[in-house]
């Protein structure tokens, strides 16, 4: 049974036993029920949040690709992330201040960039791996 069920079929054992909550265990079977009922009712409303926000998410998303395609001119599989890039993704070392910064295959290619924390310039000579 789910629970809504199961709490049902409690609610409908105490009304059937026709308690009148006289004596300690009738009455705490009955604030039992009641808080058991309270707790499934909050539950409930949590979950119809949870749904309202899953949707709204869902448009939010949906807006956010739409901008991204009309700012950048083709729809990507996330917000950006290095998956929509594979391995043309590289990190590199910057020799003046050791921080990691990641370029993409165009960098390399122009032979140089420069590092966003200390400026200084960071060149590279890209070697083609021998294919036998």
């Amino acid at each position: 049974m789910i629970p809504n069920e199961k709490l049902k079929y409690l609610n409908s054992l105490i009304k059937s036993m026709s308690f009148t909550a006289e004596t300690d265990e009738q009455k705490l079977l009955v604030a039992v029920a009641d808080a058991l009922n309270e707790m499934y009712e909050t539950l409930e409303s949590y979950d119809e949040t949870f749904d309202q926000m899953a949707e709204i998410l869902g448009d939010v998303e949906e807006s956010v690709l739409d901008l991204e395609e009309e700012v950048f001119g083709e729809e990507k599989s996330d917000f950006g992330g290095y998956e929509d890039y594979g391995d043309d993704i590289y990190d590199v070392n910057c020799s003046n201040c050791d921080k990691t910064i990641t370029v993409d295959y165009d960098a390399l290619d122009e032979g140089s960039v420069t590092c966003p924390d200390c400026g200084e310039l960071i060149e590279f000579t890209l070697e083609l791996e021998d294919e036998e």
